[in-house]
This record gives structure tokens, sequence and C-alpha cells, in this order.
């Protein structure tokens, strides 16, 4: 799954992106969630690769 920073911590997206605390998917911060949800249609399908 792909989601953003939790409610409330967009400004700490950078701290929060140094600490595990997804359990295993991917977080963006508030601005790169925007730009995904710009360029990627609904419905296209993601693979992500461990």
């Amino acid at each position: 799954m792909i989601h953003g920073q939790p409610n409330g911590f967009g400004g700490l997206g950078w701290l929060l992106q140094l600490v595990g605390w997804t359990h295993g998917r991917i977080a963006a911060t508030d601005s790169e969630m925007d730009e995904i949800w710009t360029m990627v249609p609904d419905g296209t399908p993601i693979e992500i690769e461990r």
C-alpha cells in the first residue's frame, strides 16, 4: 500500500521517513502524494517489489 503521512504530521514527513512506522508499506510525504495523484490515473495497477 502507498499512503501519505498520518493526519497532522505532514510537516514532519522528513522525520517520519527515518522511522519504520509503515509496517512494510510505502509512505510518501504530502507533496509526494500530490504528485502521485496527478500523474497516475485511477485504477492503475501498481506492483511493489521487495
